[in-house]
């Protein structure tokens, strides 16, 4: 899952409150098994890999529409390893 903090408390319609908070941007609905560790790419924004107990390596990237293009990237330097 992807959170967007900022977007707390911010006011939704119906139908858009059945997607869930306004804070949730997305659900990578890949593995069928707990996620057991991730990995940022640090030279591609938004890519990342992840591997879960039923066995897979997944590498994914969310869609510029989830994300919107108006994010910016956090520079590498401040990403925790």
């Amino acid at each position: 899952m992807f959170w967007d903090l900022s977007r707390a408390g911010e006011e939704q319609t119906q139908e858009d409150s059945q997607d869930g908070p306004p804070e949730l941007l997305f659900v990578h609905g890949g593995h069928t098994n707990r996620i057991s560790d991730f990995s940022w790419n640090l030279n591609d924004p938004w890519v990342l890999c992840s591997a879960a107990e039923d066995n897979l390596l997944q590498v994914w990237k969310v869609a510029d529409a989830i994300v919107g293009k108006d994010m910016e990237d956090v520079p590498t330097e401040e990403l925790e390893t």
